[in-house]
């Protein structure tokens, strides 16, 4: 592998930039089975994972991964407010009742149904209209 990486503020590495031939060999390694219960999980290696996927990924065609993130945030932010306009002043049992039916046709769908996963995002951003609901 090269010795490319990602140094902080402070000058130290963060983060391994990986050439693509590199990164597949990596994945061609790993195993579709999951870790062994005995395996433990270091948060702090799966960050440095995420980051430098992050980094690498910079460097394909395209805007930079911060700013689609920002738009993809930006579109969720206003998916909520056009739901919480949909739910103004409707009955806290009824907003709830909403969530949970839309939580059931979801878990009715087939895996691998793309509108599963939509209406499984709805029940998120229903889940901050009920839990404020409830505060009140």
């Amino acid at each position: 592998m090269n010795g490319r990486y990602v140094v902080d503020e402070n000058g130290e590495r963060v983060a391994v930039l990986l050439d693509i031939e590199d990164y597949e060999k990596i994945v061609a390694h790993q195993s579709d089975e999951p870790p062994d219960d005995d395996e433990a999980c270091d948060p702090e290696e799966a960050e440095r994972r995420i980051t430098e996927f992050i980094t690498r990924s910079d460097e394909l065609p395209g805007p930079p991964v911060e700013e689609l993130a920002e738009q993809v945030a930006a579109l969720m932010r206003a998916a909520l407010r056009d739901l919480e306009a949909v739910m103004d002043g409707k009955p806290h049992n009824k907003v709830l009742a909403t969530q949970l039916l839309v939580g059931q046709r979801a878990r009715g769908l087939q895996p691998g149904d793309p509108e599963q996963w939509h209406l499984y995002a709805a029940t998120t951003l229903l889940s901050g209209i009920v839990v404020r609901g409830a505060k009140s």
